[in-house]
């Protein structure tokens, strides 16, 4: 569980720094689908939650 937990705190981040820089960045640039990379940032947030919570959970048994 600590390993899955790892891989899902990796990928949030990943999810979040991908949807804040190219969404702001196709946002100022005027383009119509900043929403949609925007978006991501809240499933990435998500993902940190639930891979910090799994990989701490793992520690206690």
């Amino acid at each position: 569980m600590h390993t899955l937990g790892v891989i899902t705190t990796l990928l949030g981040l990943i999810l979040s720094i991908v949807g804040l820089t190219v969404g702001f960045w196709t946002m100022l640039n005027g383009h119509a689908h900043a929403e949609v990379w925007l978006g991501l940032v809240p499933l990435g947030f998500v993902g940190l939650l639930l891979g910090v919570t799994l990989t701490q959970l793992s520690g206690k048994q």
